[in-house]
């Protein structure tokens, strides 16, 4: 990069002006040159770079919090500060301060709510309820919750009070010239090599069509900038790329014209999301104009969106060999990639003719999401509902029988959570009615009721009782399950949730079942 640079490489020369404007050109250094490739990898500093390089990552923070050792602990986040707050990819999905609430490591908790550690992140399935510091207190770990609090008030003492009635910060000066329309500021910058996007939130191009600007985005793509506007994801363990936010915008709001311009120019028509919010949209146009340039609808698409037509479609295509490329993931088949979503979407049609090219066995680990998907009412969840897809809710019940029907009852999940678990405390959308439906499917076909998850230490009656189900705790005891467990931990025991989340209902009916054992 510095002998790029200094022979004037053009190439050099632009990641220079992308990711360092502001480097003192006539006395660029080796420094110089490392913090313009940090920063095109994604990290803020050489350092951070650096040690991402030498393995400094977040599953080994997470192995050192398990394992208790402070002094790994102290020497990863002093290397890289924000692993503190990072998830691991994959499964099961906790937090660094997650782990150290479970081991009721006090010490540990301390050390990472010193370095930044967030108490009020919650993890799936339920985030509001299993933020670590609501874990800690549920478990009665007084000396962790207090731990927690004082050291997010020591933070509120360090933060400096918002000066009264401070005006708004300046628009970067870029942005407001695009906004504005100034295509005389926008030239003049760009003859200058002055003319950049921002390192962070939209480029200019999404901000042109977000603000309906094309004649900008029309100057902009004129004088060279990425129409997919590609960026690589910051801090990530691995190098990650996100693309395509300009046509993205455009798909989502119908914009037909700016989403031509923007393909005309090279933009990906398959960046993420776009050829979905068409179909999603039922925007037959953009649609069209789409394939036109090359965009394919992924499997999922036809699933969630219970399109009998397409789907069969592409299972046509699979069986004679000409299925689109971007139709599927590399090494998976169009019924692999449809299950899911047919499941959670009520496809029912959809997921019968994929069920059909399916041979796992029914104990098969990759059968609990499939069997879990029905239960979250995808088509009804409130902030995905829509008028244009006012589609029958009834059809989540027979999706989750025909899965049923292939794999055991009490398949286990993240965290060792069981299906049943999870239709013991559905989510607040799902009606009591529809809860317990699915439910009782769940025990005529042999689910267990003593089983354990490792979140909250609890049997799904445990679940229902710190979610209020009552109608699921009524079901559960009626077939025969033990409203005492004695051998649960103090704070997970069926009463001890329902005290603790205020269901006084639920406690009494649990005090009608104790004295029959």
């Amino acid at each position: 990069m510095l002998a790029g640079f200094a022979a004037k490489e053009s190439s050099a020369v632009a990641e220079v002006r992308q990711y360092y404007p502001g480097a003192p050109l006539a006395a660029f250094a080796l420094h110089d040159a490392q913090l313009v490739l940090a920063r095109a990898y994604g990290f803020d500093s050489w350092p951070k770079l650096k040690a991402r390089v030498d393995g400094v990552t977040i599953g080994r923070l997470h192995d050192a919090v398990e394992q208790g050792d402070a002094d790994a602990v102290r020497n990863l986040l002093q290397r890289r500060p924000e692993l503190v707050n990072r998830d691991q990819a994959g499964y099961p999905e906790r937090l660094p301060l997650h782990i150290a609430v479970q081991r009721r490591d006090a010490a540990m908790v301390r050390h990472l709510m010193e370095r930044g550690a967030d108490a009020h992140s919650g993890i799936w399935p339920y985030r509001k309820d299993t933020q670590a510091v609501v874990m800690a207190a549920e478990r009665g770990y007084d000396e962790i919750v207090d731990i927690i609090r004082e050291q997010e008030l020591k933070r509120e003492k360090l933060e400096p009070a918002p000066a009264p009635d401070a005006p708004e910060p300046a628009m970067e000066p870029a942005a407001a010239a695009v906004v504005r329309g100034d295509a005389a500021w926008i030239r003049e910058r760009h003859a200058e090599g002055a003319l950049r996007d921002p390192l962070t939130g939209d480029g200019l191009l999404a901000l042109a069509v977000k603000r309906d600007r094309p004649d900008m985005l029309a100057l902009l793509l004129e004088l060279g900038f990425d129409p997919d506007e590609t960026r690589r994801e910051t801090g990530a363990d691995e190098i990650l790329h996100s693309w395509g936010r300009p046509l993205q915008e455009c798909t989502q709001s119908g914009k037909l014209a700016m989403a031509e311009m923007l393909l005309a120019h090279g933009a990906d028509a398959n960046a993420w999301a776009c050829v979905w919010n068409a179909y999603r949209q039922k925007d037959a146009a953009m649609i069209e104009l789409l394939a036109r340039y090359g965009g394919v609808p992924n499997a999922m698409t036809p699933g969630y969106l219970r399109d009998t037509e397409l789907a069969a479609r592409m299972f046509r295509q699979e069986d004679a060999g000409t299925l689109p490329k971007g139709t599927v993931r590399e090494g998976r088949t169009v019924a692999e990639e449809i299950l899911d979503p047919a499941a959670s979407a009520g496809s029912v049609d959809i997921l019968r003719m994929a069920m059909e090219r399916i041979a796992w066995p029914r104990d098969d680990p990759r059968w609990w999401g499939i069997l879990a998907s029905p239960l979250c009412f995808w088509n009804h969840i409130p902030w995905i509902y829509s008028e244009k897809w006012d589609l029958d809710r009834n059809a989540y019940l027979p999706c989750f029988a025909l899965v049923l029907d292939r794999c055991d009852a009490n398949i286990r999940g993240r965290f060792g959570i069981t299906v049943l678990h999870y239709a013991a405390s559905s989510y607040n959308w799902v009606t009591p009615e529809e809860r317990v439906v699915f439910v009782r499917m769940l025990l005529d076909r042999g689910a267990r009721m003593d089983v354990r998850d490792e979140l909250l230490q609890s049997t799904p009656l445990g679940w229902a009782c710190r979610w209020g189900r009552m109608e699921v705790v009524r079901l559960l005891l009626e077939r025969g399950a033990d409203p005492v467990e004695p051998d649960a931990e103090l704070w997970a025991t069926p009463r001890e949730w329902a005290e603790k989340a205020g269901h006084k209902a639920i406690v009494a009916v649990l005090q009608e079942y104790a004295p029959r054992r």
